[in-house]
């Protein structure tokens, strides 16, 4: 591993300021991934964990959203600084994503090859000819067949697992640093996903690219990254490697998602599965306390009062709780 982070997310404060009033999606986040580390961001739908790949990707529509605080270093640079002009030299090329549904991230009227090829066109100025050669190339590399057949199909021509394997070739068609897959696998059946996991790990071992893996499946992050970080309404709550996250959480919400898992194989009698009750709160009206506090069953007078602080409780494994202050 680098000395030095990759990427450095910094008290990132992204808002969006709408009708409603003022909706705190990512709300003073700080996140490291260095050299060849894949780093999963868990949480429930909308706790802000694609708002933070967008904030890092420069995508964030302006207005209603805003980047009202903190820093995006990657190599030492502040991504929010950047022009536009300069971060689209960055955007797909040092820093690329995978979208979780491939059919719209794909332009339906044009070929698969062209689009990919559009990638590598736009950051590394080849001949047509040698861009269709590096296309066919990483087609071959994310294991589609014949791929200079493929190469002049449409999405629609494809199987779901097929076009996956086409935004991913989008992806690494530059030789990115750094990969943001957000929720890759989530529209895609069982055995497809596994083989699109497979694929990924196999890719990260081959070209040393760091990874940000987003998703809200704890069996997959169990499967790809190596450190973990745990997201609730807008902020994080738990961090550490993946060995400690499974073996010793130490957040109520951390345990409760784990808890929520369901274990087939065994030979005791079936038990109903364990869910985490309540709502998360509305972004609108965050409570003054802990935001988890309405839904933990550890809550003390003090949750309800006064927000709890980000601790380090040693050997890299943050968390924010009064439990532990």
């Amino acid at each position: 591993m680098a000395s030095q982070p990759l990427l450095d997310i910094l008290n990132l404060k992204t808002y969006f300021y709408i009708r409603g009033g003022l909706l705190k999606a990512v709300d003073d986040v700080t996140l490291s991934i260095r050299e060849g580390q894949t780093l999963g961001l868990v949480g429930e739908s909308g706790c802000g964990k694609s708002v933070t790949a967008s904030s890092v990707m420069g995508l964030v529509p302006i207005p209603p959203g805003q980047i009202a605080g903190g820093e995006i270093l990657f190599e030492g640079m502040d991504l929010l600084k950047l022009p536009e002009s300069k971060m689209r030299k960055i955007r797909g090329n040092k820093i690329s994503m995978i979208f979780q549904e491939p059919m719209t991230s794909l332009n339906p009227v044009f070929t698969v090859g062209d689009q990919v090829g559009e990638v590598i066109r736009l950051h590394k100025k080849h001949s047509r000819n040698e861009t269709r050669e590096m296309v066919i190339e990483v087609f071959r590399q994310v294991g589609i067949p014949a791929p200079e057949a493929r190469f002049k199909e449409y999405p629609h021509q494809m199987s779901g697992g097929m076009r996956q394997r086409v935004v991913i070739a989008m992806a690494l068609a530059c030789d990115p640093k750094l990969m943001i897959a957000d929720e890759p696998t989530t529209a895609l059946d069982v055995t497809i996903q596994a083989q699109i996991l497979e694929l990924m790990n196999k890719l990260k071992k081959e070209t040393g690219a760091s990874i940000l893996f987003i998703t809200h499946d704890l069996g997959v992050i169990a499967e790809m990254a190596q450190r973990v970080a745990v997201m609730y309404a807008g902020q994080l709550v738990e961090e550490a490697d993946v060995e400690t996250i499974f073996d010793n959480p130490k957040h109520p919400y951390t345990r409760g998602l784990l808890q929520s898992i369901p274990v087939l194989g065994t030979k005791k009698k079936q038990q109903r599965l364990r869910t985490i009750s309540g709502v998360v709160p509305s972004l609108f009206t965050l409570p003054e306390g802990c935001l988890f506090n309405e839904r933990c069953t550890e809550t003390m007078a003090r949750c309800e009062q006064v927000r709890p602080k980000i601790l380090d409780l040693g050997n890299g494994h943050t968390v924010r709780c009064h439990l532990y202050s």
